[in-house]
């Protein structure tokens, strides 16, 4: 078997019986057949077709894989199967201090937290009404999209200003944000401004997966060396 991930590895055990099998895909772009098993906290649990199971961190993963991982937290069920209730990912403590359990994509979807375990976090600060903001948007996502692609374990989490629900959503679908945010009206949106002294916007605070703060002057890093900036945090 081709190592998929060189963190990954593997045990054999009996096949579970009818499990999904799907395409995963690494950070790097490579493929491998398998179905999910279970989330537990940075390791993702996979069955390959011949029964063998193998743990893989969850930043090892694509962005579209690790939202998927996130929205199951659970173990596959056959087809047809009655369906249990899914059981939720676990969240590990700091993170869900900071953001709580749940969060959501630009599609109004809601995803576990657990999806940040591991990776250094930028938190960021804005709404649709604020210029600055609109303006260092796209420079945020370039980086991201960078960061993604040479599989470095960051994420974005946007924590909103934006005065209505419909404004925050029409804000992050308009600019294609590929990351998650804290829910409109969510307790942890005022939470985390006071954590981290918030007194305009856009402002971007980086933390690490404990949630400490690697630096609280992010924008302008990332404004003035883009992805490079990660280097530093």
């Amino acid at each position: 078997m081709k190592k998929f991930f060189a963190l990954a590895f593997a045990v054999w055990l009996p096949i579970a019986a009818a499990q999904e099998v799907r395409t995963w895909t690494s950070a790097s772009g490579k493929t491998l057949e398998a179905a999910f098993v279970e989330l537990k906290y940075d390791q993702v649990v996979l069955q390959l077709p011949n029964g063998e199971k193998m743990k893989i961190r969850l930043n090892q993963l694509s962005s579209a894989d690790q939202i998927y991982v996130g929205s199951r937290g659970r173990a596959g069920a056959a087809p047809g199967a009655a369906m249990a209730p899914a059981a939720e990912a676990e969240v590990p403590p700091a993170l869900e201090a900071l953001f709580g359990k749940r969060l959501v994509n630009a599609k109004g979807k809601k995803v576990s937290a657990a999806t940040l375990a591991g990776k250094k976090i930028g938190i960021y600060f804005s709404a649709s009404w604020c210029p600055p903001c609109r303006a260092f948007t796209p420079q945020l996502i370039a980086a991201y999209r960078q960061l993604q692609t040479e599989g470095q374990p960051f994420e974005v989490v946007l924590v909103p200003s934006d005065q209505t629900e419909a404004a925050m959503e029409k804000y992050m679908k308009d600019h294609e944000m590929p990351w998650l945010a804290v829910p409109f009206g969510d307790k942890h949106v005022q939470a985390l401004k006071e954590k981290f002294a918030v007194a305009g916007i856009p402002k971007l605070v980086v933390v690490d997966a404990q949630g400490q703060t690697l630096s609280a002057e992010a924008r302008g890093e990332v404004t003035a060396q883009g992805a490079a900036a990660y280097a530093g945090w």
